[in-house]
């Protein structure tokens, strides 16, 4: 319950009278109207705004510590976007391109797909000449040939 105070002297000296700025609630420390003296700012208001902020400050330190887990790319040094974070983590398949960020994943996967390419027709031109059958050089006029 607040107790409000003023001065008889007071409220003759102001021009606004018993509604000026001539009461005091005990506790504060400026003269205050009556309405203004009777507000209670220390009640639930003060405590929403102090719950709101204990809620922005939690939300703060959270992403702050979110940030500091963020991965960073093993290549390039680049932290890990969301999507490519939760793509990371939802991957069963640990490899070592969980390790780099979006783009040089697919970097790495497009390098990795053209050696393969390359290495199957290094494979194949292989089978191809050792599947050649041998061919025996003939001579242009035919020399070493039996009739």
């Amino acid at each position: 319950m607040p107790v409000v105070v003023t001065e008889l002297e007071w409220i003759t000296a102001d021009p606004d009278g018993a509604a000026g700025r001539v009461w005091r609630r005990l506790g504060r420390d400026e003269w205050q109207t009556l309405p203004e003296a009777l507000d209670d700012p220390d009640g639930e208001r003060l405590y929403r705004v102090e719950l709101q902020e204990a809620r922005r400050r939690q939300a703060e330190r959270e992403a702050a510590h979110r940030e500091a887990q963020r991965p960073v790319c093993t290549r390039c040094g680049n932290k890990f976007t969301d999507e490519r974070w939760q793509r990371v983590k939802r991957s069963s398949w640990p490899g070592g391109w969980n390790r780099l960020c979006g783009p040089c994943a697919t970097e790495a996967a497009d390098r990795a797909e053209v050696e393969r390419v390359a290495r199957r027709q290094a494979q194949e031109a292989e089978r191809a000449a050792a599947e050649a059958p041998a061919v025996k050089p003939r001579s242009r006029f035919g020399i070493g040939r039996r009739r």
